[in-house]
């Protein structure tokens, strides 16, 4: 396919170029070919240039003074230039010489270089290849005897000791040279019947061009795998040299003439078919590659060079579609002679075009380069140099708003570039970078979209990336405080504000202070802080404290939402809070609107917790309804700062409840278990009830509820307002105040009595009057107003004054309701037959019949009921004497190793005159002895009864006594003696004296324990014959004797 006539048209058209421009002066503006320099000018204004254009400077022009280029190739360090007069010389990227050496005697043809930059090879007419060792004295010389017009060197040739490299000229021979053990060798690898115009090897692989076509050959399998041929209708091969560029491995780009070719290598199975255009056998068993043409198209223009930059064609370019139609004849001799010498003499100059992939031109920039007007085709020559990176070039994303030139110089990616050659000059050909880019759109006024594409190339996303280095922070914030600059003059503050934050810095330097406070500034002077306010730094950098306050003073008067916002997320440190508290104060008076009011309020709140003034927060807090407000001041101790907003805290609590709605009712328990009411009654200490008082007398029912709270925690703490309670109680809560009435101590009946008469509380008056003790008008009441006959009963019980009962039964002698109530629920506290005398003769009761049956039938109950508790007691004493006489039967068990009580002795060792021990129920054992000896006697009231006895028994105690102290005569008078004491202690019953001894300790306990009442009662009732503190002997088991 070809291009058409109008595209051809149009990419006479060319784009700005940096530095190269038309004629010897090249600081003049570029030239075109076609169209008049207004319509170039809009065509440039329209569409920005794609590449970058920039003639090499350095000694390479003393070089073009006295020799010319004829070849150039181009490698990761340098460029390789061969001259017409034999000379290769090694110059870098800015033109400079680096290294130069004569290596032939006529035109050097060819020059390559290996893959290491450590060889370079030159060809020419004069018929040698030299290879020359950059940086070692090694040098090959091989002379063909006929002009070399293309050489290759093995990529690898430093690497390898083979040293192996291709050539070929007008014998019309591919010859690769290489050592072997036995010395060097030439291989013909193909015979062509033309010459071998080009020559390049990639990896395995080496692509010549010759009149037969673009063979391809491979040296792992030293074969060749396929020919392309010429397209057909192209030129004679002799008249233009075939362009040839290896992408990769796999991708070839060749150039003949006016045609274009894309060929991809592939691989298939062996055996399998040939591709179109595959000649050649492979033996090797895997699998073989083939080519195949993927991209083939005419152009109307003859094909300098090409390359590939990113998805489009690069193809550098001679002549137009006019010269193409005079250059379709085979032979040049039908051209005739003059037309030959003006085209020569008026050549036209090359062209850059970048093509897509979809064959539309897409940009075409004319090159006019010195000396055009008399160049052909083959004077041209395109190298390229991909682009290669440092270690340090991965590419990492940064945040967005992060530049320093720091950062920046880090990455080192360089951009591929294309050097173009003349026989008198060479331009460097780059891809446009940021810094380009963002220059051409800034001289448009595109700032918006230079400013997105900076930032976009710093975040390392799309095509700048990797010139981000170009853009240094400086001028980065220069471009966006220019565009910035621009919309405020254009009254677009908004947009503005934006930017500032964009491109503004936050490092902490006086810089950086000096530029957001002259831009603050800026706005304030067009009443638009309020743009601004959201984006000034206040965490990475700090700015004076008046333009905070600036700023904060104009968004209180303008903006108070953006105002609160502002003062809750600023630091403290940024501003005076005392001064902006005290503006706030001022501007609440004048607020209007109630939302403003709950705005500034909060601002005040969080401002005092700021100044730590927790009295002033807290009011405004309570006042706000804060959640969590109450908790705070028990976490942190703040009843001093509470001690005065009773008030505010029961309205809180209400607001809790949902009583500041209409129709809400709250049950007290909820009310006084809310935490405003809790948080009162729980620190009395702090918060005295008098100040609670003193502050909600002006809100009845609120101190109703913190009283009704304070009783039910502590009745004491409530005491001196016992009588406002009885008021409040009566007010709000009648039901409650009979209780009140009766578990409080500290109101005056008087009040209270005149309050309840105030409100008719007919019960609470009774209650009140029995405690007064005026029991007849209380009875009055309830009988003449209540008329409740159980209520009247119960008030007389309660009482428990017979003339209560009397006044009763007076009163209820002509009302036949009160006789029958008294004669049911009278009890035993009223005699029936009294009230029964007392009813007139005359008198109706309907149902006197069965009250009165329901009298006998008690009477009889009763003395049924007495009866049988009767025989209940008595077979409970039947059965309990039952079991002590049982237990008085059982025997006692003694050892002869237990202690006397009295003596500590043991029981075998009898003091002088014991025979025998006495064991007592208790479970204590002494001897006879020790037990009735007088000490022991006093203790046991012995003494006592003895002395109430008569003479027999003081006779029986002194023959017992002689007995026990004169040991002779014991055994004389043993049976006297055994019969004497079994007498005695069946007449006396001595106690145990442990248990004497312990008895009257517990008494004695007890006796401290009583009142000096009940112990004046209970010694009256000793001294009278009643009941004696010491327990009854009678009690105890009778006392046996046993023997050992």
């Amino acid at each position: 396919m070809s291009l058409s006539d109008a595209d051809a048209e149009e990419s006479a058209f060319s784009g700005q170029n940096d530095q190269l421009v038309s004629g010897k002066d090249l600081e003049q503006p570029t030239l075109t070919n076609s169209g008049d320099e207004d319509e170039f000018s809009d065509e440039e204004d329209d569409e920005e240039p794609a590449l970058r254009y920039k003639r090499l400077g350095g000694n390479v022009h003393a070089l073009f003074e006295k020799d010319t280029a004829s070849t150039l190739t181009a490698s990761e360090r340098f460029l390789v230039l061969g001259t017409h007069w034999g000379n290769v010389i090694i110059i870098d990227f800015e033109g400079n010489e680096v290294k130069k050496w004569r290596a032939h005697s006529t035109t050097v043809n060819s020059v390559s270089v290996d893959i290491d930059n450590e060889y370079v090879a030159s060809a020419g007419d004069d018929g040698r290849v030299v290879v020359h060792g950059l940086y070692t004295d090694d040098v090959t010389i091989v002379n063909y005897s006929r002009p070399v017009k293309a050489v290759a060197l093995d990529p690898y040739y430093s690497r390898k000791a083979s040293r192996r490299f291709v050539s070929g000229g007008t014998a019309g021979q591919l010859i690769m040279y290489e050592k072997k053990w036995f010395g060097k060798s030439d291989s013909i690898l193909f015979t062509s019947a033309g010459p071998i115009q080009t020559i390049r090897w990639q990896d395995n692989l080496i692509v010549w061009a010759c009149d037969e076509g673009v063979q391809i050959y491979n040296t792992d399998q030293g074969t060749r795998i396929s020919q392309i041929a010429r397209p057909e209708g192209s030129p004679r091969p002799d008249l233009y040299t075939c362009r040839l560029h290896w992408k990769d491995s796999h991708t070839l780009l060749i150039g003949w003439a006016n045609f274009v070719q894309v060929v991809v290598l592939k691989e298939r199975a062996q055996q399998q078919s040939p591709a179109l255009g595959f000649t050649g056998t492979d033996n090797d068993s895997r699998p073989l590659l083939y080519a195949e043409v993927s991209v083939m198209y005419r152009t109307d223009f003859i094909v300098c060079g090409l390359a590939l930059y990113r998805d489009n064609f690069l193809v550098f370019t001679y002549g137009d579609h006019q010269m193409i139609e005079g250059i379709t004849a085979e032979d040049d001799t039908q051209i005739p002679r003059e037309e030959q010498q003006h085209r020569m003499r008026n050549a036209p100059p090359p062209e850059l075009r970048m093509i897509d992939r979809n064959i539309e031109e897409v940009s075409s920039d004319v090159l006019p380069l010195e000396g055009f007007q008399l160049l052909q085709p083959n004077d041209y020559g395109l190298a390229y140099c991909a682009a290669h990176s440092s270690s340090a070039s991965a590419k990492s994303p940064r945040p967005e708003n992060e530049f320093d030139d720091n950062s920046a110089g880090a990455q080192t990616n360089e951009a591929d570039t294309w050097f173009i050659l003349s026989p008198k000059q060479l331009v460097s050909v780059r891809p446009r970078g940021l810094a380009d880019h963002v220059q051409w759109l800034t001289e448009r006024g595109n700032y918006q979209q230079a400013l997105a594409d900076i930032e976009e190339a710093y975040r390392g996303d799309g095509q700048w990336a990797m010139y981000r280095n170009q853009i240094k922070a400086a001028e980065y914030q220069s471009i966006g405080q220019a565009y910035a600059q621009i919309l405020m003059d254009g009254g677009n503050t908004a947009e503005a504000a934006k930017v500032c934050t964009r491109v503004l810095p936050r490092t902490n330097t006086p810089e950086a202070i000096e530029a957001w406070e002259s831009w603050i500034f800026a706005f304030a002077e067009t009443s638009s802080l309020h743009e601004i306010s959201p984006y000034i730094p206040t965490a990475t950098m700090q700015l004076s404290s008046t333009v905070y306050e600036m700023v904060l003073a104009f968004l209180l008067t303008s903006d108070i939402s953006e105002f609160k916002c502002l003062v809750f997320s600023w630091p403290a440190s940024l501003f005076n809070a005392y001064s902006v508290v005290l503006a706030v104060e001022d501007q609440y008076e004048k607020a209007a609107s109630a939302e403003d009011k709950q705005s500034l309020k909060e601002i005040m709140a969080f401002l005092y917790d700021r100044l730590n003034q927790p009295s002033k927060s807290l009011r405004c807090h309570l006042e706000l309804f804060t959640d969590g407000i109450l908790s705070r001041v028990r976490r942190e101790n703040l009843f001093d700062a509470i001690r005065d907003k009773a008030e505010l805290v029961l309205c809180y609590d209400d607001h809790s409840l949902g009583l500041d709605r209409d129709g809400a009712e709250v049950l007290l328990q909820e009310r006084c278990e809310s935490d405003g009411v809790q948080l009162l009654t729980d620190n009395t200490d702090a918060i005295p009830c008098a100040s609670v008082v003193k502050q909600l007398v002006d809100t009845p029912e609120h101190l109703y509820v913190y009283l009704h709270t304070l009783l039910t925690k502590d009745a004491h703490l409530g005491a001196p307002f016992a009588d406002l309670q009885v008021e409040l109680y009566a007010e709000y809560n009648p039901e409650k105040l009979l209780n009140f009435l009766r578990i409080s101590t500290y109101y005056s009946f008087d009040k209270a009595l005149e309050i309840c008469e105030e409100r008719n509380l007919v019960l609470e008056m009774v209650f009140i009057l029995g405690r007064m003790g005026d029991n007849h008008r209380a009875l009055m009441l309830i009988i003449d107003q209540l008329r409740d006959v159980p209520r009247a009963i119960e008030f007389a019980k309660e009482q428990n004054d017979p003339e209560l009962w009397n006044d009763l039964v007076m009163y209820s002698r002509d009302k036949p309701e009160f006789i029958i109530g008294l004669l049911e629920l009278g009890g035993t506290h009223t005699n029936p037959t009294k009230v029964i005398q007392n009813i007139p003769p005359d008198l109706q009761i309907p149902g006197i019949r069965r009250a009165l049956t329901n009298v006998l039938h008690d009477y009889h109950l009763q003395v049924e009921l007495c009866t049988d508790c009767k025989h209940v007691l008595e077979g409970d004493c039947e059965l309990l004497s039952d079991g002590l006489r049982r237990l008085q039967h059982q025997g006692m068990e003694v050892e002869c190793d237990q202690m006397c009580l009295v003596c500590q002795l043991p029981l075998e060792n009898m003091p002088a005159g014991s025979s025998n021990v006495l064991a007592f129920w208790c479970g204590h054992i002494f001897h006879d002895k020790c037990i009735l000896h007088p000490d022991v006697q006093l203790k046991t009231q012995m003494d006592s009864l003895t002395s109430s006895t008569n003479s027999s028994s003081v006779d029986v105690v002194k023959r017992s006594q002689h007995i026990i102290h004169s040991p002779a005569d014991q055994r004389r008078l043993l049976m006297q003696a055994k019969l004497d004491r079994t007498m005695m202690i069946r007449q006396y019953s001595p106690a145990c004296p442990v248990c004497v001894e312990y008895d009257q300790k517990k008494m004695q306990q007890a006796r401290t324990g009583w009142s000096p009442s009940e112990r004046k009662d209970r010694e009256l009732t000793g001294s009278s014959g009643g009941a004696v503190d010491i327990p009854e002997q009678a009690d105890l088991p009778p006392m046996q004797t046993l023997e050992i």
